[in-house]
């Protein structure tokens, strides 16, 4: 499928499991998108202080501060950075931290191991959402 992504869509990569980190920064590269990859939500959201983004794709389980809180500090911030659209990626399949993130304000939930083209398709649907491209 072919897809035009906004040409200025910045995202936000945050994994602390490197490999899996590189793998999903190149495949959202190869969709056109500008990628910063933090390792864990302190992290993360000073980057969101230093340049804002169109998209979040965090992993749940990370050091310092995990995926869960994250989502909840980045609804905290002001528009349009707290309305950001977010996914959730993680190992865990429990329902209720699943249900937990979306109370926080996650906007998706995948389990890992990623379905990389499912989450694409995914990612686009988000992004289209917020960001009509004709």
């Amino acid at each position: 499928m072919t897809r035009t992504w906004p040409v200025t869509m910045r995202t936000l990569l945050v994994e602390d499991d490197r490999l899996t980190a590189n793998l999903l920064k190149t495949r959202l590269e190869w969709e056109g998108m500008k990628v910063r990859v933090a390792m864990n939500g302190l992290e993360a959201l000073a980057m969101l202080q230093e340049e804002p983004v169109e998209l979040v794709v965090t992993d749940l389980m990370m050091p310092a501060m995990n995926g869960f809180q994250l989502i909840q500090e980045i609804r905290r911030l002001p528009s349009p950075l707290g309305e950001v659209p977010i996914m959730v990626i993680s190992t865990n399949q429990n329902q209720q931290e699943m249900v937990s993130c979306f109370s926080a304000g996650a906007d998706d939930f995948m389990t890992k191991p990623i379905l990389i083209p499912l989450m694409m398709e995914r990612l686009w649907r988000l992004v289209q959402r917020g960001h009509p491209v004709e």
